[in-house]
């Protein structure tokens, strides 16, 4: 059966699949100071057989509305109550191995603030997974991310203290050409006054007879 949008069916050639991939936030990478990502659905549209025709981009309301199947698909798996995930992946994490980050993935701790939040009843759950005791591991995420906020603040001063001295810097260039313009005016005054001034005559007796 065609879909309401396809009326020539030509849908159903179309491989369609709809997932979640995590977007790095530059933004808000640099205000903490450490890699941000937030996760969006996405779709990706091709057509068996054809390497050169394929679509891969966020997935809209015209998407789900055009493909209800597979977006049921979608949220079938994924749950329709996820939680969005914003924060820094364990997998951006140097402190753990790619395989830690799996692990600690496939028990829902996706994301370094995941971690460090983690009541002590879920970090039992953790166990050894991080190759150290789930309590000290939890400090650790703590002390990167205070680490990161204070790195983030340090820097964000530092921009401010230069901004400001750019700004002063050009006030005081500024205040150098208007002074040096208003000089050369009053130069050129006292020139034309010169000019101006007229000769004084002799006396008489200041007049000399051969």
């Amino acid at each position: 059966m065609a879909l309401p949008s396809d009326q020539n069916n030509a849908d159903s050639r179309l491989q369609v699949r709809f997932y979640k991939r995590s977007v790095h936030q530059e933004q808000e990478s640099m205000d903490a100071g450490r890699p941000i990502f937030k996760d969006f659905d996405f779709v990706q549209i091709c057509v068996a057989g054809d390497s050169l025709t394929e679509i891969d981009t966020y997935a809209l309301a015209s998407h789900r509305t055009r493909f209800p199947i597979q977006w049921a698909n979608y949220m079938n798996r994924q749950g329709a109550n996820d939680q969005e995930v914003v924060g820094t992946p364990v997998t951006e994490w140097p402190l753990v191995s790619k395989s830690q980050a799996e692990e600690l993935r496939a028990m829902k701790f996706q994301t370094v603030e995941s971690i460090a939040n983690a009541s002590d009843q879920q970090l039992q759950r953790m166990g050894m997974a991080a190759g150290m005791s789930p309590f000290a591991f939890r400090d650790k995420a703590k002390a990167f991310l205070n680490l990161a906020t204070n790195a983030a603040e340090t820097d964000k001063r530092e921009q401010e203290i230069n901004a400001l001295k750019e700004e002063n810097e050009k006030i005081r260039a500024e205040s150098d050409q208007k002074l040096a313009k208003q000089q050369a005016q009053i130069d050129a005054l006292m020139a034309m006054m010169a000019e101006k001034k007229p000769k004084t005559r002799k006396s008489k007796e200041e007049v000399t007879v051969d």
